[in-house]
């Protein structure tokens, strides 16, 4: 892998790639200014952008043409730039770790499950790596800089 660079984007960022919204352009200028950079996503961070578009379709806050493009758009980013990756939420191991997380950091299961993931799965694979998680959810943030993972908190930083 060498000196490429590995990011993580959580929920709240793939939302802002699917729909116009706050930190949208700072994220789809970056991405296109990284071509080398591997960017992931957990299916459960995918899953959850997809419940995000959905809460916003159902309180009318997007009419359907947009909510479907939104996903159309989401899906494109999954098969084009971003690759899903995954530790096993059904081993009891892995969730077990995840509900640990949680408690300790005061986090949901889908973001402690992204820290897991990112903590299990690339810092073995590839330490040399450094991934960054990119988010847009200052309480991630925070969690997961406590629990040692490089973070761009794309609302409120520069980025790396």
């Amino acid at each position: 892998m060498g000196s490429q660079r590995v990011y993580y984007l959580d929920a709240s960022v793939l939302f802002k790639l699917a729909v116009k919204d706050s930190g949208s352009e700072v994220i789809e200028k970056y991405m296109a200014a990284e071509p080398t950079s591997a960017f992931y996503a957990t299916s459960v961070c995918f899953a959850e952008a997809l419940g995000m578009l959905k809460s916003r379709y159902s309180q009318k806050g997007i009419d359907q043409e947009t909510y479907l493009k939104a996903g159309d758009i989401l899906q494109g980013y999954v098969g084009d730039r971003i690759e899903l990756t995954d530790m096993d939420i059904s081993d009891s191991e892995v969730f077990w770790e995840v509900e640990k997380t949680a408690k300790r950091c005061g986090l949901d299961i889908v973001d402690a499950y992204q820290i897991v993931t990112i903590k299990k799965d690339y810092f073995v694979r590839f330490p040399e790596a450094q991934p960054i998680l990119v988010t847009a959810d200052s309480g991630l943030a925070e969690a997961a800089r406590k629990e040692g993972i490089r973070v761009w908190d794309c609302l409120k930083e520069q980025a790396p």
